[in-house]
Order: C-alpha cells, then structure tokens, then sequence
C-alpha cells in the first residue's frame, strides 16, 4: 500500500486536521518555490509529513506505555507529535545561479496537493455532520 492511500484510509478527525495541515504548509512551499522559479540560487521548498504520519499511526509494531521519567521510550510515536517539516532540496543548486526549480514540476505538485486538500476537508466536513447528526439523534 502507498503511503498517500494510507492516509486517506485514516479518515478520523485529528488524522484529517493533521493531514490539512500538512497540505496547507505543502502549499506554501510550492507557492514559494513558484514565485521563486527566476530567483538564482533558489533552493526548492519541500515538505516532509507522510513518512513520520505512518510510522506514528502503524500499529503493528511494539508500544509500551512510559511511566517514569527515566524509561527508555518504545513504540510508535503518537499522531500529536507529528508536524509536517520543511525541508530544502540541495540537488542542482550551485555558484552559476542555477536554481533547482522545475516549473511544471511544481505545477503539477499544485495540482494534487489542491486535490488532496479538498478530498480531506470534505472527509472532514462529512465527519462533523455525522457527530453533529449523532448528537441530534437523526
């Protein structure tokens, strides 16, 4: 399985805010590196979030609960303490002026970062009307 159909199988509130998030964060990054395609030097903006999203949402693997301070932590780490990060890519940056911005690339990375977006506050938004209907009792 692919990590981005892992994420939309995780369709939870707190799953989906983070997804959000990483998203948002995902698009300032492209619309930087895009107003920045001209600028020498530039290094392209990337976001990091799905990897460390997995693994602190993978449940196959060992957790144990910490109850002292002094305990060695063990297991996944908890989807609270995943943010996404900004990283920058290093590759075809040099002294020339030359920057590693590839504007179709970018272009596209637009398309579906907006797709995946819009997927995820409509699973969000049918989330609260279910617990909204919940709550009514409809």
């Amino acid at each position: 399985m692919k990590i981005n159909d892992f994420l939309f199988n995780r369709i939870s509130i707190p799953d989906l805010g983070k997804s959000l998030d990483a998203y948002s964060m995902r698009q300032k990054a492209i619309s930087n590196n895009i107003a920045n395609v001209n600028t020498p030097g530039y290094k392209a903006e990337r976001v990091s979030f799905e990897k460390a999203y997995k693994k602190a949402v993978n449940r196959n693997g060992i957790s144990a609960e910490k109850t002292n301070a002094k305990h060695i932590k063990i297991g996944t780490r908890k989807l609270e303490n995943v943010r996404p990060e900004m990283k920058f890519r290093d590759d075809r940056v040099n002294d020339s002026g030359i920057n590693n911005v590839d504007i179709d690339f970018e272009m596209s990375q637009m398309a579906e970062n907006n797709l995946r977006y819009q997927i995820s506050a409509d699973l969000l938004k049918r989330r609260f009307r279910l617990l909204q209907s919940s709550i009514k009792g409809r």
